[in-house]
Parts: structure tokens; sequence; C-alpha cells
């Protein structure tokens, strides 16, 4: 990937994730905020000839199930 676009990616607030291979963008910016960023870079980077592929990343968190309670242990009647 040419340094530009790295550079433009970056200014936009795009994080680099090496295990996808993929530049992404926090959910802290909002579906509204990630849509106004991917638009900017994508004219931006087409402005320097560069195209630009698109993806929804696979989810990032894991479902956590809240713990179970304790079970007593058997109680032994002598």
């Amino acid at each position: 990937m040419p340094e530009q676009a790295r550079m433009t990616l970056y200014a936009h607030g795009f994080q680099y994730h090496p295990h996808q291979s993929a530049f992404l963008l926090p959910d802290a910016y909002g579906e509204h905020g990630r849509a106004l960023r991917i638009q900017a870079v994508a004219r931006r980077l087409a402005e320097q000839g560069i195209g630009v592929n698109l993806r929804h990343a696979a989810p990032t968190t894991t479902t956590v199930l809240p713990p179970s309670r304790p079970t007593a242990a058997p109680s032994h009647h002598r």
C-alpha cells in the first residue's frame, strides 16, 4: 500500500489491524461518523488515483455469558 494511502487513512481515524490485514474505524465514531470518514477517505484516495475496496469487518468482540451461580456442595448426613 502506498505511503500516501496509509497516511490518508490514519489522518481520518482508521487504525491498522494486522490480524485482519485491514484498516478499520473504531466503533466509537458511531455509524454516521464512520460513514462520513469513509466517504472522505474514498474521495481523497480517488483524487490520488488510488482505488478503495470496502468490506464489512468481522465482529471483534465475543459474547460473554454471565457467571453461573455457584451450586451448593451436596451435604452428607451421618
